[in-house]
């Protein structure tokens, strides 16, 4: 079996916040963890879908993966070579390999310089490379994203959405870059340009052997796109497994609730919830503050459970506690 081109085991983020006191007006340093435990794997050529709501963490991920956080005591491997985020060089390294492309293309792109100017700064600054070879690298990721060349020297104000995400893309892989991370690519497009988008990606992914890490809160999107979704929820993954099986047979109740809801949205089918959403829970299971199969057990974290296809973090799949009537032992 191949190495997995991206390897993330325990992947922590803490944000350091300031709370002041009431008696004094003195400010004192709490942390926050946003992200507990993350742990995935990417393989060549394969799409890894992250889904959730908004606040769950997707973003932070993206970040931590191209090295903008740094996590502390997880363990990162690029094509089976462990990465120190404290290393410049490793660092480096990173993002060569890793490359992001945000949700808005219009906050990303220096609206001062040229599409050409733009798309060349995704090159390595030690390829040492003339003139001429630099204009044929932009002109050949150009044809590969489906950018007129005529484009090549106008400036972001002057592009439609859909060319400024294409000019996003074309700067990610002109490098070479093996993984892509693309944080929200559609959502701020036109639906139809969104499809020419998502089609691209479909084709680049194929030509250029290139894996993709998708994030989103569109689970249609994610249902097209990818073959391996991981659910996240107030920065924990609660269900991993592939699309087919998490679309057809969610495990998680989490994940139920959250594919239920989507889909009535869309007309198609009625929501499932049927409960009143709470708070993120800070001890126990984080989902059990909102969760209609939640029991006595709940109060202690759930660990990671392997269900042959995919993996989830439920005391409902826990061998103790498959005979447990949830109905009898709901709080």
């Amino acid at each position: 079996m191949n190495e997995p081109l991206l390897e993330v085991e325990n992947l922590t983020i803490q944000f350091r916040v300031k709370t002041k006191l009431l008696q004094g007006g003195q400010s004192t340093d709490k942390w926050k963890r946003v992200l507990n435990s993350i742990s995935i794997s990417i393989n060549e050529g394969e799409t890894f879908g992250i889904v959730g709501e908004t606040g769950s963490g997707k973003t932070t991920l993206a970040r931590a993966l191209v090295g903008i956080h740094k996590p502390k005591n997880c363990t990162i491997k690029i094509n089976g070579k462990k990465i120190d985020s404290r290393k410049r060089d490793d660092l480096l390294l990173l993002r060569r390999k890793i490359g992001i492309v945000f949700q808005d293309p219009v906050g990303s792109l220096n609206p001062r310089l040229t599409v050409s100017d733009i798309i060349l700064e995704g090159l390595p600054t030690d390829k040492k490379l003339s003139n001429e070879e630099r204009e044929g690298k932009v002109k050949e990721v150009a044809k590969y994203v489906e950018l007129p060349e005529s484009k090549l020297e106008s400036y972001p104000p002057e592009l439609s959405g859909g060319e400024k995400q294409r000019v996003s893309l074309a700067r990610t892989i002109i490098g070479g870059k093996k993984i892509l991370i693309l944080d929200e690519p559609t959502s701020s497009l036109d639906v139809s340009i969104q499809a020419q988008i998502l089609n691209l990606l479909i084709r680049l992914k194929k030509e250029l052997s290139v894996g993709y890490i998708f994030i989103t809160h569109d689970l249609n999107v994610i249902k097209y796109m990818c073959d391996r979704v991981a659910v996240l929820y107030y920065g924990e993954i609660l269900e991993q497994n592939t699309a087919f099986e998490l679309f057809e047979h969610p495990k998680h109740p989490y994940s139920e609730d959250l594919i239920g809801a989507n889909f009535s949205l869309s007309g198609t089918n009625l929501s499932t919830t049927g409960h009143e959403s709470g708070e993120p829970s800070k001890e126990g299971c984080v989902y059990k503050n909102s969760c209609p199969k939640r029991f006595v057990a709940c109060d202690e974290d759930p660990p990671i459970l392997n269900l042959g296809k995919g993996q989830v973090k439920c005391w409902l799949y826990d061998e103790r506690y498959k005979s447990v009537s949830t109905k009898k032992n709901t709080i």
